[in-house]
């Protein structure tokens, strides 16, 4: 399955003749930031774990198994030879305003689980925030609603 999705996300996703994505390809695309965004730290903790699973069923409107599962593939996602980059280029192509700014509250959510903010997930957030096309004030009002 992870295979498929990988290479769903390597064909052509901007211009004439644009692949349009999945759901699936969509949701795995914000479960493996929220991914990154907890490795940041270097502390990815079973609160950190629950805390994805918990944002991505509630988001996605998805069963405890199907979170779950989408946060194991995201996870896997962690040993392929590519970086965030794939990830972060399908939101920003694919994501409405409105998605772009749920991704970042999802990534605020995560890093605020262990009740803790680094600041190499502070910057980690900005940084993405504005990759995927997201001004300061949407970054801000993402991280007020995840409070």
């Amino acid at each position: 399955m992870l295979e498929k999705i990988v290479s769903a996300l390597k064909v052509k996703t901007s211009g004439a003749g644009a692949a349009p994505v999945s759901t699936n390809v969509k949701q795995l695309a914000a479960a493996a930031l929220m991914v990154e965004a907890a490795r940041r730290d270097s502390n990815f903790d079973d609160q950190e774990h629950k805390a994805i699973s918990r944002i991505v069923s509630e988001q996605f409107s998805l069963s405890a198994d199907e979170a779950k599962t989408l946060v194991d593939v995201a996870e896997q996602r962690q040993r392929l030879p590519y970086g965030e980059s794939i990830f972060t280029r399908t939101i920003a192509e694919h994501f409405s305003d409105k998605e772009r700014q749920d991704v970042v509250t999802m990534l605020w959510k995560v890093a605020l689980a262990d009740g803790q903010l680094a600041r190499v997930e502070v910057a980690m957030i900005e940084r993405l925030a504005k990759e995927i096309g997201l001004d300061a004030a949407g970054t801000a009002a993402a991280r007020a609603a995840a409070n």
